[in-house]
């Protein structure tokens, strides 16, 4: 029973009480509080956030209506309905106000752009008349701006780097050839220095409302990294809220969290460095349609910028980041390594006067190596439970030291196998990969110990170099490039495979426009025209016809997802 695929339909009532798993209150609940916990405040000077109660706001931007939850393709997912900034933020009436003349703009730009076929996060930021900033201002000293990016599969992230197509008119040509073409085209004009920073409209709306107001809030509803060097040295913008692409509730997430309705406890998975050119994939991304040079290796993310001479310098907000409006302190309390774990305890207390969660990280390093490693490795992390102000909890953590090995593709110690090399690792407690406390503990490997062997299958032979940790590159053996068009079957003419339906499960392939009954079969065409009955015509199906009938998979050939 549990494999029936029926029972797991998202639509069905599948509650107490015949609740929907995709529309009943608890779900809306969940899906709201795990927006919540992963939202990351990168910036609250002068303790800006939370709003207090009674506080007037105005709410800048058309991302304040225009709301992302999540991304195209098959990022996308249906729901019944999403909750903008504004939608959250008129939930918390209680709390604060809203500067509504102002919000009427955005609403009438955003539905207009809607009505003309634009997608959420793909339309320009409008200019606000002067008016409406008089107004604003008039109504409270208190500003946020929302910002929206949309992104989906296919799409590039242009930079300065790229060569781009549209500098000889190709991509405006290549916009006639489908609706991914027109989509990225306009995306392109949309974001003509490319999505990563802000446009000429949106940073004229920061210089404008950040002269006029006293305390400035940000909200960037981004499903990735974007630029963050506009706000974090800048002291006119007081408070910044990294709400993500949140899903149906992410709006009233936000809102919550802007209100001190739970304290912000999400870390960052990404380094934001100052630029787009400051991360080293940039270099070779745009290089072809066809292809990508790996040359990083390891060296992503982190593991370049805390690593690579000079990188550190590039970075605003380093992974792991991520403040509460509370604070926290942290003490190790015990290490012990029992065979090949180590065990830690981590004694956290809220310090601060407000209820919240910590999240913590353990990591690893070993200072020589052959192999080649980053300077900081992610071992571990755990997010405290809810502690009051005042209240402690130990967070215990136990690592797998065999981890720490790294795999061996060229031979330099034993090839295609995972290797712990010999030497001195340290590890590392922190709330981000550079606020980290050293654990008094080191863990000695006195030879080089093979952990896993493995063999070489499908290795690059088309790659000429690679980074080191010191940012120079070694050269890498090549061969010659297996042939990605080569097929093992024998070419057939269109005619035989014209509207052929693939073989799957207990159906064979047919023909869509040729269909054959088997012998002796009474079609469902005679149910219809109430000539045979419905029991009678099941009576012909096996049972394993009938299983497929009634949990059948879709998803075979063409058909993917629309299926």
């Amino acid at each position: 029973m549990r494999w029936q695929r029926f029972l797991y339909q998202p639509g069905l009532p599948l509650g107490k009480n015949g609740e929907r798993v995709t529309a009943c209150r608890v779900h809306r609940e969940l899906s709201k509080e795990s927006a919540k916990e992963g939202m990351v405040l990168l910036k609250n000077e002068n303790q800006a956030l939370p709003f207090r109660k009674g506080e007037r706001i105005a709410l800048f931007g058309k991302g304040t209506f225009d709301y992302v939850k999540g991304g195209g393709g098959s990022g996308d997912v249906t729901v019944s309905y999403t909750k903008n900034l504004y939608d959250g933020c008129q939930k918390l009436s209680d709390r604060i106000s809203v500067c509504e003349e102002l919000a009427d703009f955005y609403r009438d730009y955003v539905q207009g752009e809607y009505k003309k076929g634009a997608a959420p996060g793909m339309m320009p930021e409008p200019e606000l008349p002067e008016e409406l900033y008089r107004k604003a201002r008039n109504f409270t000293d208190t500003a946020v701006i929302s910002l929206c990016r949309f992104s989906s599969e296919g799409w590039d992230r242009p930079s300065s780097l790229e060569k781009r197509a549209s500098d000889s008119g190709e991509a405006e040509a290549a916009a006639e050839e489908g609706e991914w073409p027109k989509i990225w085209n306009r995306h392109r004009k949309l974001f003509p220095k490319g999505d990563f920073y802000l446009t000429d409209e949106e940073s004229a709306l920061v210089e404008k409302v950040t002269c006029l107001f006293e305390k400035v809030i940000v909200v960037m509803n981004t499903g990735g990294v974007m630029d963050s060097s506009w706000f974090a040295d800048n002291p006119k913008i007081s408070s910044v809220l990294l709400a993500w692409q949140a899903g149906m509730e992410g709006g009233s997430a936000a809102a919550e969290l802007l209100c001190g309705i739970s304290s912000p406890c999400g870390k960052l998975p990404d380094t934001f460095a100052k630029r787009l050119e400051d991360y080293p994939s940039s270099y070779n991304f745009h290089e072809s349609e066809d292809y990508v040079n790996y040359t990083e290796d390891i060296y992503v993310g982190y593991r370049y910028f805390e690593t690579v001479p000079g990188a550190k310098k590039k970075v605003n907000y380093p992974f792991g980041f991520g403040l509460s409006y509370t604070k926290f302190e942290q003490k190790i309390s015990s290490v012990k390594r029992e065979g090949d774990f180590l065990f830690i305890n981590v004694r956290v207390l809220n310090t601060g006067d407000m209820e919240g969660k910590e999240v913590l990280q353990v990591y690893g390093n070993l200072s020589k190596s052959v192999l080649g490693k980053p300077n900081k490795t992610l071992l571990a992390f755990a997010k405290t439970r809810l502690l009051k102000p005042g209240e402690m909890q130990t967070v215990a953590f136990s690592v797998d030291l065999r981890e720490m090995a790294s795999y061996d593709d060229l031979g330099k110690i034993q090839k295609s196998a995972y290797v712990l090399e010999k030497g001195e690792y340290l590890f590392f407690v922190g709330t981000s990969v550079r606020d980290t406390e050293m654990l008094d503990f080191t863990y000695f490997v006195d030879e080089n110990t093979v952990i896993k062997q493995m063999e070489a299958k499908l290795a690059p032979v088309s790659l000429e170099k690679r980074m080191l940790a010191d940012g120079s590159f070694e050269e890498l053996p090549t061969a010659e490039a297996a042939d990605v068009d080569a097929c093992a079957l024998e070419p057939l003419d269109k005619v035989p495979l014209d509207g052929m339906t693939p073989a799957h499960r207990a159906v064979p392939g047919v023909f869509a426009w040729k269909w054959a009954y088997k012998g002796g079969i009474r079609p469902f065409t005679e149910v219809a025209d109430g000539s045979l009955e419905l029991k009678d015509f099941i009576k012909q199906m096996t049972d394993e016809e009938l299983v497929n009938l009634l949990g059948g998979q879709p998803n075979t050939g063409v058909a993917n997802t629309c299926g």
